[in-house]
């Protein structure tokens, strides 16, 4: 590679288009990238080699949060900064924002960025997978000492309480995510005495998430009554997850259901201020 043919330069629908495409393993994914590199807060970036895109970056801004959504550059193109450069222009507009992303445990060109960049690894990130139980394993699950109301989020109604619980557990508040959504998943809202006290997100690719709740206590059930959902909404017979390190209640309720573990990622933050402990993450371009 003559390095001097690389340019790097906004991207263009066809370019997000090309990489929508290859990267994204089903439509629904295709769809919710599109969407993120469409509200992207520095834009969406390219590089070319002369007029082939080779690589991508583009992030998403929320509540004084910035996450990297996509970095990837073609392997033949990697070792040369390209992945350095994209990473610069996706948060250099950003001035004191916090800064968050998930990378590899093993791509340690990912662990240098974020060093430089003063962004601390924070949790491991379990993706979860496997085929749904049998109904009435899964009622099993979903029962407990609590009687939750259920229904859907309403932004309208449920916006203000959804943003607090947000700040709560993911640091930051996301109505713009939660609108975009509402288009790709059907939102559950969980109250007890008519408050909110939860929600959950379940996918027609079998995706839960993303999903908070206002206590621990109330994370087996809540989980249990997604994976009911998932195959009364959608008939789903399979499901996935991303389950952060310190959510252990959820990670109880996975091995109840007997998913397993089939990827680990790190999730990096400059500041994190969430908890955890009562989350579980929307998808690995913006969890």
């Amino acid at each position: 590679m003559r390095e001097s043919r690389v340019r790097i330069v906004p991207a263009s629908e066809d370019d997000v288009l090309t990489f929508a495409r290859t990267r994204c393993g089903n439509e629904h994914d295709a769809r919710l990238y599109l969407d993120l590199a469409a509200q992207a807060s520095s834009g969406a970036w390219v590089a070319k080699d002369d007029e082939t895109p080779i690589a991508i970056a583009f992030g998403y801004a929320s509540d004084g949060e910035v996450q990297l959504c996509e970095l990837f550059v073609e392997p033949s193109f990697r070792g040369s900064g390209i992945a350095r450069a994209l990473f610069e222009r996706v948060f250099e507009d950003d001035g004191d924002a916090r800064a968050a992303l998930q990378f590899e445990p093993s791509a340690t060109g990912a662990v240098a960025l974020c060093a430089r960049a003063g962004i601390a690894a924070h949790a491991p990130v379990f993706r979860v997978a496997g085929a749904i139980p049998r109904e009435e394993d899964l009622a099993r699950l979903a029962a407990g000492e609590y009687r939750f109301g259920a229904g859907p989020i309403d932004l309208a109604t449920h916006g203000f309480a959804v943003d607090g619980l947000d700040r709560e557990v993911r640091g930051t508040s996301r109505r713009a995510l939660h609108a975009m959504l509402a288009e790709r998943a059907s939102g559950i809202a969980f109250t007890l005495n008519n408050e909110l006290v939860g929600y959950a997100y379940i996918w027609p690719s079998g995706r839960i998430g993303p999903f908070a709740a206002a206590s621990t206590a109330f994370v087996e059930q809540f989980f249990g009554f997604a994976l009911v959902s998932l195959t009364r909404t959608y008939g789903a017979s399979w499901c996935t997850a991303l389950i952060p390190g310190a959510n252990v209640r959820a990670l109880r309720a996975m091995r109840r259901a007997a998913l397993r573990v089939e990827h680990v990622s790190i999730f990096a933050s400059r500041a994190f201020s969430g908890d955890f402990s009562r989350y579980l993450g929307c998808h690995a371009l913006a969890f």
